[in-house]
């Protein structure tokens, strides 16, 4: 099915005057990094599309590593490296980085390809720091700082899994400080 959806993507953007590539990494559900890649471009009805063009777990995490997956999806749909006009990322050096980064391999290949930060991520990073200077909403920042420390580590999802298992915390909320201790209560339903 994949490979039919990228058929028609290939030949979307064979008629294409421009593409546009978008790349970023996630971790999924299972604390695998993915690396993602998405191509923008204008139909030849003027209408603007993104597509996903494919996903995978690079071998590396390093720039090179990165712009080599993103440069093998465009040599499959960029028949003239002049048509790649914009490439866009989050602001990591990884992803970024002028000399070393993901955006200054893809420039070297593709000397159209602007890079360009995603507004995406900048708008994320706009109302976290919003978020974080107002105190009746800073329970959010809170609670992302939480999910941030255990979806970074599949060691420490595997600890967390398990304490929630044996139920042996308690979760407080006091003056806006998000606390975990250890709970008598919770310990004495759990061995009983």
């Amino acid at each position: 099915m994949l490979t039919v959806c990228q058929n028609h993507i290939k030949n979307e953007i064979s008629k294409a005057s421009f593409v546009s590539v978008i790349a970023d990494e996630t971790t999924d559900v299972s604390s695998i990094s993915q690396l993602v890649v998405v191509f923008r471009y204008v139909l030849s009805n003027g209408q603007p599309v993104e597509r996903f063009w494919g996903f995978t777990n690079p071998p590396e995490h390093d720039a090179k590593s990165i712009a080599e997956y993103i440069q093998a999806s465009l040599k499959k749909v960029v028949a003239k490296p002049e048509k790649l006009i914009s490439q866009s990322y989050d602001g990591t050096n990884v992803m970024s980085g002028q000399h070393a980064g993901v955006q200054a391999f893809i420039q070297c290949a593709y000397k159209n390809a602007q890079y360009v930060h995603c507004y995406a991520h900048q708008l994320n990073l706009i109302v976290g720091q919003a978020t974080s200077q107002n105190q009746q909403v800073s329970i959010f920042s809170n609670l992302s700082d939480i999910t941030n420390f255990f979806n970074k580590s599949p060691q420490r999802i595997a600890i967390l899994d398990e304490t929630v298992r044996k139920g042996y915390f308690m979760v407080q909320l006091l003056e806006g400080i998000l606390r975990v201790e250890p709970s008598i209560q919770c310990m004495n339903i759990g061995s009983s």
